[in-house]
């Protein structure tokens, strides 16, 4: 699959992966670990194991931003699998899993150090279809007043992380690392190479979800990028530019393999 050259990294660190196997693990930088006081999580569904991870090796405190996982939600949960055991239809044990997450969610969302903020991450002046504006929150919002520096971010929103690129550029210095998933991307790569042209954290990973399409000249849609601060890195080496890296990353869907990235 086909990605321009600028999303090529032209430079490297030591990354470790976080998060569970396939789809929800991210490379991060190492020493991010040991740099952060916190990690903001945009974006979560039915899945923590990246914060969790997270934590487990940083001690970090994590907040995370969902505002569609709520009562609601776990309850069409609930009914939907409860139906599918009762049925003893096919992926019973996926069925029986699923059930039981709500109560992993509880477990481990415990108000104090790991708190999940049941908010919507996009700019606090925009107005979204059936959202209250007071369950709109931007970076903005989030540090105002606050002294929340060395922060990790991981962005995975659906669509509105170009809406809050400039506020990540505005809180750069805070940064201890950032993942972000970048979705529909082969309409906005002129936003995407603004962005890493204007941000002080250089890319040093990418991978291709490849839960997204590839477009009709052959370029992935949905993409996951990894930026590191400067003081972490060291330049490439020219023979260091195979990706997916094999002992990093993993494919998001795991009945379809990774395919090499060509960069052109």
């Amino acid at each position: 699959m086909k990605l321009p050259n600028f999303l090529l990294p032209k430079f490297r660190c030591e990354l470790i992966r976080l998060g569970q196997k396939n789809d929800g693990g991210y490379a991060i930088p190492k020493k991010s670990l040991e740099n952060s006081k916190f990690v903001f999580g945009f974006g979560l569904s039915d899945d923590w194991s990246f914060e969790n991870d997270f934590k487990k090796l940083s001690g970090a405190k994590v907040i995370c931003y969902d505002l569609s996982v709520n009562g609601k939600y776990w309850l069409i949960r609930f009914c939907k699998d409860l139906i599918n055991m009762f049925l003893l239809r096919k992926g019973i044990l996926g069925s029986f899993k699923r059930f039981i997450t709500y109560f992993g969610y509880k477990f481990f969302f415990d108000g104090k150090d790991k708190i999940h903020e049941r908010k919507i991450i996009a700019p606090t002046e925009q107005r979204i279809h059936g959202v209250n504006q007071s369950d709109i929150t931007d970076l903005n919002q989030i540090l105002s007043g606050k002294d929340n520096f060395n922060f990790f971010l991981k962005v995975d929103i659906e669509k509105h992380e170009y809406r809050i690129l400039e506020q990540i550029i505005k809180y750069q210095e805070r940064l201890t690392g950032l993942v972000i998933e970048f979705h529909d991307c082969d309409f906005h790569f002129e936003k995407i190479k603004s962005f890493i042209g204007q941000f002080k954290l250089q890319l040093v990973h990418i991978h291709v979800n490849n839960y997204g399409d590839i477009n009709a000249s052959g370029f992935a849609t949905v993409i996951e990028l990894t930026f590191s601060p400067q003081s972490y890195n060291a330049v490439r080496e020219k023979n260091d530019n195979k990706f997916p890296v094999i002992r990093l990353d993993q494919p998001n869907n795991k009945n379809r393999k990774d395919e090499p990235i060509i960069f052109e």
